[in-house]
């Protein structure tokens, strides 16, 4: 294969996937996290491989000057992914506080009797 074709294909097959990752970020929610998370994971890890191929093939510096907008998307997936960290912590916290003042109630109502 062509050194550009395979560049150009396996470089477009990593924006495919970072789309997925994109749109499992975007739509993950408590119900679906399980299933969207892991679909993520995936997907970043067959990235992760094509990277490294293309790291020994190529050179990382190379593959950054033949599409930078691929590191950019990179970036914006690990904010992403921070920030729906950062969601659900503290949706946890808001669910750890009421459960804390839930089980304060149960204490008083008890000690009232």
């Amino acid at each position: 294969m062509d050194i550009m074709n395979e560049l150009k294909k396996k470089t477009n097959r990593m924006k495919e996937l970072m789309d997925l990752v994109e749109q499992c970020i975007k739509n993950l929610t408590t119900e679906n996290f399980s299933r969207n998370f892991q679909l993520s994971l995936d997907n970043m890890a067959e990235i992760q491989g094509i990277k490294k191929d293309l790291a020994q093939k190529y050179g990382i510096n190379n593959i950054a000057k033949y599409d930078p907008e691929m590191l950019i998307k990179a970036k914006l997936i690990e904010e992403s992914y921070d920030n729906i960290i950062e969601k659900f912590r503290k949706e946890l916290k808001k669910t750890e506080n009421q459960l804390f003042n839930i089980t304060k109630q149960k204490r008083m109502i008890n000690y009232i009797r």
